[in-house]
């Protein structure tokens, strides 16, 4: 063997070790191995959004918060058992027919058009608001308005990357495999909420500004009346408009 090639086969040899030690870890315990794979990916992929690619100065815990309990609860627990069990049961009697790589398809449209639109994102947005104090109507709204720009990032990653999952990836390596694809999804998706989050705290500044200036405008002469209503006026303003029906605010 050449000189080049044994430094090579040198500097590979840890690398090849630690991914046969990984392997012999997930077969012994893949649903651990799972989630600790995916909650540590997701933690380190939203710092890596919020100190390299945003640039941010002092990490935000909350938001860095929810993504680390969606990484380690839902991605790495539950959908060990979506893809390893669920789907597997699901799609037997297909896969007798058409055999593993043709059934591959049906598992990826249940997936990226089944699953993540109407479980993995309502899940998100709902540990999303329980982490920063918001109801679940306030999700429910963020679900439907950030559901269609969410749906087409995703596609453009996780619909090639799960056809070769389910296709060639040992049932074992999934959990771990869409880890590390996710690395690059949770960035894009750690990015996308910090945008939101930005603008919805603009809209709330603007309002509170309009609320400032209607008072000042209309509440000249008012004097104390007016310095006691215009914190509530200002909280008002912010929430949003309401209809208000037989004192009800809908």
């Amino acid at each position: 063997m050449s000189f080049v090639g044994r430094c090579a086969r040198m500097l590979a040899s840890p690398i090849v070790n630690a991914a046969l030690a990984y392997n012999r870890t997930a077969k012994a315990h893949p649903v651990a191995t799972g989630v600790i794979t995916s909650g540590l990916k997701t933690s380190a992929a939203d710092l890596f959004a919020q100190k390299v690619i945003e640039g941010k100065e002092e990490v935000d815990w909350k938001r860095h918060s929810v993504f680390c309990l969606f990484g380690f609860a839902y991605l790495g627990g539950f959908q060990y058992w979506l893809y390893n069990v669920k789907f597997v049961q699901i799609c037997e009697p297909l896969r007798r027919v058409v055999g593993h790589i043709g059934v591959s398809p049906v598992k990826v449209f249940l997936d990226q058009c089944l699953h993540h639109p109407f479980v993995y994102f309502p899940v998100f947005y709902s540990i999303k608001a329980t982490v920063e104090g918001e109801t679940l109507g306030y999700a429910f709204n963020k679900y439907r308005t950030e559901l269609w720009d969410s749906v087409k990032a995703l596609w453009s990653i996780w619909m090639p990357a799960q056809l070769v999952n389910f296709a060639f990836v040992p049932r074992h390596l999934r959990v771990p495999y869409v880890a590390g694809v996710s690395f690059i999804w949770t960035v894009v998706l750690s990015v996308m909420q910090g945008k939101y989050d930005a603008l919805k705290e603009e809209r709330e500044e603007g309002l509170k500004d309009h609320a400032i200036e209607t008072i000042v405008v209309h509440g000249k002469g008012r004097g104390v009346e007016l310095h006691e209503r215009a914190p509530a006026v200002i909280a008002r303003v912010a929430e949003g408009p309401t209809v208000v029906n037989k004192s009800e605010k809908v």
